[in-house]
């Protein structure tokens, strides 16, 4: 056995400053609150204690993977603080969210946790805000969201635990996201030519407690040969936690009814006040449609009779000057009853698989507002139900708009 420590001795009597006093090592341990404690029989020499260091160094290293340590967090509230702009970004989270969904995001904690370089040397900023609820949102320079802790993993097929992965993808070049479980190490960006990119996480201290992690594709891996496939969070062992597939997947060609439908086969099949409905045949199976606002396309899909899982889906438009409550409905639907604050009722008959109103005017003020739509089927069993707020903010048009704090304006 070959004795290390003359050698590494050496090499520290190299390193010492020769102007150090010798250490109070007594003192030392009455800072740390253990001199009450131990008895020192000796006062070990100044390369004596930082062989002793080293040592305790070692230890801690090569336990920690058996002991299950956390991954080195950088300080939360040690990081900048965010100029009076994003302070600005982050408290529109609260104002303008819906109401009972503001995120009680923390907007003056906000920090710039870390900056990171794209390919091109452009820096690309995340910065990161606690929430009262516990939870955090961030900001990956130009987008971002909030987390929310208590939701469950979900995903789609081929996905593996995908919530684990907060993931999003910024233009066409950066993918980016957190996690949150302390035991995944890395992720894993897979490519369609078999390739693949593993992606470091920077873990955040609490209130924060997640890791961040970004990847700039490459020329190459923006092509359609290259392109990503799938992530996955593995940890130090190599074993898979967390995968998310579905994310990478092109949409299904029946989403974009000006890919799988002629526009020479639409036609009007509903009309409602300023609001109107057409139709055409998709190529895919069932019908695409457009809803139009004065002749302007306020929405459009396709919907096959295979996709469609509920016997109604739809909702609210809005926009400047109108209203309007629209769905589509499985063939078993053969009425649906809007109802409204000041006891008024509206039947619709379906047409094509469609039902459309345009809300007029005098339903606009609080008071008169619609707060429920009912399907019913031809024995007049109910379907399916939708309930609507009639105290959510922007959603009627208004004479005069109302402040809902830090600048912005929306009708009440």
């Amino acid at each position: 056995m070959i004795d290390v420590e003359p050698i590494i001795e050496r090499e520290l009597d190299q390193l010492i400053p020769r102007t150090l006093s010798k250490p109070d090592w007594a003192d030392v341990l009455r800072r740390s609150q253990l001199g009450d404690t131990l008895r020192l029989h000796r006062r070990p020499s100044a390369k004596r204690l930082v062989l002793y260091a080293l040592a305790a160094v070692l230890v801690v290293w090569l336990a920690a993977p058996a002991f299950g340590v956390r991954p080195p967090f950088l300080d939360f509230f040690s990081s900048k603080p965010a100029p009076k702009r994003v302070v600005h970004s982050f408290e529109v989270l609260n104002a303008g969210a819906p109401r009972g969904m503001s995120p009680k995001v923390i907007a003056g904690e906000t920090r710039l946790v870390t900056t990171y370089r794209l390919r091109d040397g452009k820096p690309f900023r995340l910065w990161v805000a606690p929430t009262r609820a516990g939870n955090f949102c961030f900001t990956f320079e130009y987008g971002g969201g909030c987390a929310d802790r208590s939701q469950g993993a979900r995903g789609e097929a081929g996905d593996r635990n995908a919530g684990a992965i907060g993931l999003g993808r910024y233009g066409s070049d950066v993918i980016a996201g957190y996690v949150l479980n302390q035991k995944i190490d890395k992720l894993v960006l897979w490519f369609r030519d078999g390739s693949h990119a593993d992606l470091s996480l920077t873990w955040v201290s609490a209130p924060i407690d997640a890791g961040f992690f970004l990847y700039d594709l490459t020329r190459a891996q923006r092509q359609p040969a290259s392109a990503p496939i799938a992530i996955a969070a593995v940890d130090a062992g190599g074993r898979q936690l967390a995968k998310n597939v579905s994310m990478f997947r092109p949409p299904p060609a029946w989403y974009d009814p000006r890919k799988v439908s002629n526009p020479a086969d639409k036609r009007v099949i509903l009309r409602s006040g300023r609001m109107s409905i057409a139709i055409a045949p998709a190529r895919t199976g069932g019908n695409c449609f457009w809803l139009q606002a004065d002749g302007q396309t306020a929405g459009r899909g396709c919907a096959p009779p295979r996709y469609q899982t509920v016997p109604m889906a739809g909702g609210l438009n809005h926009g400047t000057g109108f209203t309007a409550f629209s769905a589509q409905v499985k063939p078993v639907v053969s009425r649906v009853s809007l109802r409204f604050q000041d006891g008024t009722e509206i039947t619709l008959r379906p047409v094509d698989g469609h039902v459309l109103y345009d809300i007029p005017r005098e339903h606009w003020p609080r008071g008169h507002r619609l707060t429920l739509a009912v399907a019913y089927d031809a024995t007049g069993r109910k379907r399916a139900r939708q309930t609507f707020d009639p105290l959510e903010r922007g959603t009627y048009s208004c004479a005069k708009q109302v402040s809902i704090g830090k600048g912005f304006t929306t009708c009440p």
